[in-house]
């Protein structure tokens, strides 16, 4: 029996070829959402201690590239995932037995592209074999580009742009200090018991 299957699926699907491999690890939760099928999560498994979100469309779907990848990038931006996997799935397999359905992905063509904080790679073609190839090639990229430091690097100068700023703007301490309202302590008065101990 064939069906209609929705990209949730074979994103659920392409997150078990992968665990079975070894290479993720992937939620008891979403493994279980093929059965109920009432609700499909999304699909966040685990790459090398890195979280990965698939985020797939079917080719027949409009603007199936576009929507796949930027909804992987956004997962990115929005720091719910370190790699973002755009797949583009083909038409056919919408309508592949369930039971065949698995083979079928790992073997037939699909499209995907990645991304991450080290840039957005194009869209390649290729089985699943080629899939762990282009996630062990972004993880190197991770990995080598030192992420961190390039945040830090940007985080200094703008401190420094803005105290460079504050430096030419003397009323500013005050005016934010009343626009977040910042006041001053109250300073503490010597009780006269102590000041008479004191003596």
């Amino acid at each position: 029996m064939s069906a209609d299957y929705r990209q949730e699926v074979l994103n659920v699907i392409l997150a078990q070829l992968l665990q079975d491999r070894g290479i993720v690890s992937v939620p008891e939760g979403i493994i279980k959402s093929i059965d109920n099928r009432r609700r499909m999560p999304d699909v966040m498994v685990d790459f090398l201690g890195l979280r990965m979100m698939i985020e797939g469309e079917v080719s027949d779907q409009r603007d199936a590239e576009e929507r796949a990848l930027r909804s992987a990038q956004r997962r990115v931006e929005e720091g719910l995932a370190h790699i973002g996997l755009a797949v583009i799935y083909p038409e056919f397999l919408r309508r592949v037995p369930f039971e065949q359905l698995k083979d079928k992905l790992e073997n037939g063509p699909i499209k995907l592209a990645t991304t991450s904080e080290s840039g957005i790679s194009g869209f390649t073609s290729g089985n699943v074999n080629h899939l762990i190839d282009i996630l062990y090639k972004t993880y190197e990229q991770l990995a080598q580009e030192d992420v961190v430091g390039q945040a830090v690097a940007i985080i200094d100068a703008a401190v420094e742009k803005a105290a460079i700023a504050l430096r030419h703007s003397p009323a500013f301490p005050e005016e934010a200090s009343l626009i977040l309202g910042i006041r001053e302590l109250p300073i503490k008065k010597k009780k006269v018991e102590d000041d008479e101990n004191d003596d």
